[in-house]
């Protein structure tokens, strides 16, 4: 198998969830003249949650946060004109999005026994988002294995809590595993932040140069390969501007 497989699987799941018609959510909940916004099941979230917290020792010391990204897959460079909120038949509190386009989300039983959706001021299929796991004191240019590790588990448990079961029960044929981050193998592509001109993992005075996507702007990380541990650290080395 592919070690880009976690790539494609979460790519269907995401093509699952953007299949469903927005007829699950709550029918009397506004979305302020938007038609089709964009929506996310706090149950969904939930499971990410969960998957955080039972999988907490990969980065005990990162918190987690999301992150807006645009259409394109990218951060987007500012949150102005995006407005978030939390909705149910039951009523809507507004989610604060930061100027860099972070999103705090806290457990709440009263939304999740509502049954409560994330929406946003735009249409669906223009704005996503990702898990954000990033350990306190590293350079910008530097990320930790564990929080890579922790993210994906993220991601997963929301992907899998997206799609029906048998989509599920497809994906896990493909992988060979019920577990898409843990699998020996597995490699996935992580976004970097501009051209790269390399990405090299070390950890105990041994290290390795990663492979780097196509164009360059993201790095295969080794999630499954237990001869780096979580503390192993992945230097990004951005390619110099051009003129």
């Amino acid at each position: 198998m592919s070690a880009r497989a976690l790539f494609l699987c979460l790519a269907l799941a995401g093509a699952a969830r953007a299949a469903e018609t927005p007829a699950s959510a709550p029918h009397s909940v506004e979305v302020n003249s938007i038609r089709n916004p964009e929506m996310r099941s706090y149950r969904s979230i939930w499971a990410g949650l969960d998957a955080f917290d039972e999988y907490r020792r990969m980065a005990p010391a990162a918190p987690l946060r999301f992150r807006v990204l645009g259409a394109d897959g990218k951060p987007v460079a500012t949150a102005e004109g995006l407005a978030l909120r939390l909705a149910s038949d039951e009523g809507s509190t507004p989610v604060a999005i930061d100027a860099a386009g972070l999103v705090d989300i806290a457990r709440s039983r009263a939304a999740y026994d509502a049954d409560a959706y994330f929406i946003l001021n735009q249409k669906r299929g223009r704005f996503s988002a990702r898990p954000e796991i990033r350990t306190p004191g590293l350079p910008d240019n530097v990320r930790r294995l564990g929080d890579l590790r922790l993210a994906c588990r993220v991601s997963v448990a929301i992907a899998k809590d997206q799609i029906p079961f048998l989509a599920r029960a497809a994906i896990n044929t493909l992988m060979l595993s019920t577990d898409w981050c843990g699998k020996k193998d597995m490699n996935a592509s992580f976004p970097a932040e501009g051209e790269l001109e390399s990405a090299v993992i070390s950890h105990g005075g041994r290290s390795a140069e990663l492979e780097l996507e196509s164009h360059r702007d993201a790095y295969m990380a080794p999630l499954g390969n237990p001869a780096w541990p979580d503390d192993a650290l992945i230097t990004l080395k951005y390619a110099a501007p051009a003129p």
